[in-house]
């Protein structure tokens, strides 16, 4: 998993005008507290690799180990981006960690939507 944004709030009403823009843009709200926001961004890949890879698989490779590789090769693709590529939004009111450690916040004006 990547490394989530951390972005500071002062309050609930706060942490949900700093949600909008990012559920406005695809983002989807996985899990909300009223001391956090959790956002998730799902990223599969650029579609015309999934085009490539699937006329390969359906219409051009006939071999089956050269078949067997495409697939492979193409089911790692989509693995990576789902599971590196994707973006994960923390908004918080908190401070400390639960070991009592100061959160390191990214400045939301630094963020890419």
């Amino acid at each position: 998993m990547p490394k989530p944004i951390i972005l500071k709030a002062k309050n609930f009403d706060d942490m949900e005008n700093i949600a909008k823009p990012f559920l406005d843009n695809g983002y989807k709200i996985m899990s909300s507290d009223a001391k956090y926001i959790l956002a998730k961004k799902r990223n599969f890949g650029q579609w015309y690799f999934h085009v490539l890879f699937l006329a390969l698989i359906l219409f051009i490779v006939s071999n089956s180990l050269i078949l067997y590789l495409v697939c492979m090769m193409y089911i790692a693709y989509f693995l990576f981006y789902l599971f590196k590529k994707s973006k994960i939004v923390l908004i918080t009111t908190e401070f400390t960690d639960k070991d009592g450690n100061p959160v390191e916040f990214d400045d939301v004006n630094t963020v890419i939507i």
